[in-house]
């Protein structure tokens, strides 16, 4: 069938005048991108797919060895991860990894004992030296670099020269860096076991001369050293408040009895760091689990046991087996099956630090009872009398019981009857000074309580003497004002009321309300008894 030419062309006139031209010319170009880029991606990875890595965790000087190899013998590779790695072709990787360890690549420059297999002529007491120390340290690098944390490692070690000029013998010390993986760290465990594995392969060097640094710049070993200090630090910590508490404890019990003045207490005790594992087991009845199953099937073929006859002669004569009956022949099995269910369980070790005590001492100074006597010459006298032994062994006893004892353990409690000079001389001297000077003063104040009696009354006399006189001026001041008196008793009044405003002033009385105010309120309400009064005041002044 032959294409119309002419109609294709018409169609693709038609289909690009069309209204959705554009929107299907977008769409398709689009679905193109996209294809495009799905294919990309899926022949990169097809691509590296067929790549594996040859090296990894290479060194500059190894790496640019191996490429040159590489492009020598034209082998396609790649590289990634800083250099680091390589990567060829995943067919090729063993021959090229032949090809490199034939030529020593990667050459391992950590050297251990190996270099003692060439022996070399003419060498010096100096460099035997030098490559014994090279090798312990080759050797101590390969041993640490077998924790998983630990990426790289470099062992330096500096050992003491032999003198027999010096006095003093220098210290080996030795200095440990470790590069680590990323998201790796190491452990206080893993730190120890470092000093410890270098101070131990290296004569003469103590586990406090080894320094542990990691690629971060940390020292590692002053890390556990701190530790380790807090550890201690929390041990002496515990002693010491375990040492105040029996102390306070047994202080108080006996100061009860005896005062606080008669009991001296002293403690010791010696605690040690113990580490306790706690293992937890969790049970999930919910779910089962099968623990084992055995299974036993058996099979068999034979003759069956004809059975018993009636009793008599016939039934005791033995019997012929008869071949040709087949219905004698029986086939047997056996089946059998066991099986053995458990409830899901589940385990949980708690490490935990405990300290336990090793041993308790305590010391107990008790005084002794004071009695006063009077000699012949009648002065009195004190006579120290010291407890019993029955007191001091029940007061043992009382010890023993609070401070848990446990012979078994070593405890030690002693208590001592002994006499506190210094304190009962002092209190006794207390009382004597007290005496003396009530006796020497007793005139003194005497004299103070007298004149303080004396000065007492005479403020009370003052205080009395301005309150007569401040009724005196009221009265004068009333008087002159409801009378309506000439000038020269209205003078008088004002005189006396300065006069009692003086007074007033000098002998600190007690405000009033206003004088006036208060004359007419008595006027208002009994104007008969106060002519009355003024009428008396005026008969009194004639006379």
């Amino acid at each position: 069938m032959a294409l119309d030419l002419n109609k294709i062309q018409e169609k693709i006139k038609n289909f690009a005048k069309s209204e959705n031209f554009l929107k299907n010319l977008f769409l398709g170009l689009a679905l193109l991108a996209i294809i495009l880029l799905l294919s990309a991606l899926l022949m990169r990875n097809i691509a590296s797919q067929n790549y594996g890595v040859l090296y990894s965790h290479l060194s500059p000087d190894d790496a640019g060895q191996i490429l040159t190899v590489l492009q020598e013998e034209k082998i396609p590779y790649k590289i990634e991860g800083d250099g680091s790695i390589i990567l060829v072709p995943k067919d090729k990787i063993y021959d090229i990894r032949l090809k490199l360890a034939a030529k020593g690549l990667p050459s391992s420059k950590t050297v251990g004992f190996e270099i003692f297999n060439e022996p070399k002529m003419g060498t010096t007491h100096f460099q035997e030296n030098i490559n014994y120390i090279r090798a312990i340290e080759g050797e101590l690098v390969r041993t640490i670099k077998k924790i998983d944390a630990i990426k790289d490692a470099k062992v330096n070690i500096a050992l003491p020269q032999d003198s027999i000029f010096a006095r003093e013998e220098d210290e080996a010390k030795a200095s440990v860096i470790v590069s680590l993986w990323p998201g790796k760290d190491l452990s206080k465990e893993q730190v120890k076991a470092i000093i410890f594995l270098v101070s131990h392969a290296v004569p003469k060097l103590k586990p406090q001369n080894v320094t542990v640094v990691d690629n971060k710049g940390r020292v590692l070993s002053d890390l556990v050293a701190q530790k380790d200090n807090e550890e201690a630090g929390d041990l002496v910590k515990i002693k010491r408040r375990l040492k105040h508490e029996i102390e306070k404890s047994v202080q108080s019990m006996l100061a009860r009895a005896l005062g606080p003045q008669k009991v001296v207490v002293r403690a010791s005790v010696d605690v040690e760091a113990a580490s306790v594992n706690k293992k937890d087991e969790l049970v999930n009845p919910d779910q089962v689990a099968v623990i084992s199953e055995r299974k036993i099937q058996e099979k068999n073929k034979g003759y069956a046991k004809q059975q018993a006859g009636a009793p008599g002669t016939p039934t005791n004569v033995p019997a012929t087996i008869k071949t040709n009956n087949q219905s004698l022949l029986q086939d047997k099995s056996k089946k059998d099956t066991t099986t053995n269910y458990d409830v899901s369980k589940s385990y949980i070790v708690t490490k935990q630090n405990i300290f336990k005590i090793k041993r308790i001492s305590v010391g107990v100074l008790i005084d002794g009872k004071y009695i006063k006597q009077v000699d012949k010459n009648n002065s009195i006298t004190t006579k120290y009398i010291p407890r019993s032994k029955e007191e001091l062994k029940t007061y043992e006893q009382l010890i023993k019981s609070a401070i848990g004892y446990d012979p078994k353990r070593g405890d030690e409690v002693t208590v001592v009857s002994v006499p506190f000079e210094s304190e009962q001389g002092s209190m006794e001297q207390e009382s004597m000074g007290a005496s003396s000077f009530l006796q020497k003063n007793l005139l003194l104040l005497g004299a103070i309580a007298l004149l303080s009696l004396i000065l007492l009354g005479l403020i009370i006399f003052m205080i009395m003497k301005a309150k007569r006189a401040k009724r005196a001026a009221l009265e004068e001041a009333q008087l002159a004002q409801l009378q309506g008196q000439d000038g020269e008793a209205m003078h008088r009044a004002a005189q006396a009321a300065a006069k009692y405003h003086e007074q007033e002033q000098q002998s600190f009385s007690i405000e009033q309300e206003p004088a006036y105010q208060r004359i007419i309120e008595i006027a208002q309400e009994s104007p008969e008894l106060v002519a009355d009064v003024i009428s008396k005041w005026i008969k009194e002044e004639g006379k």
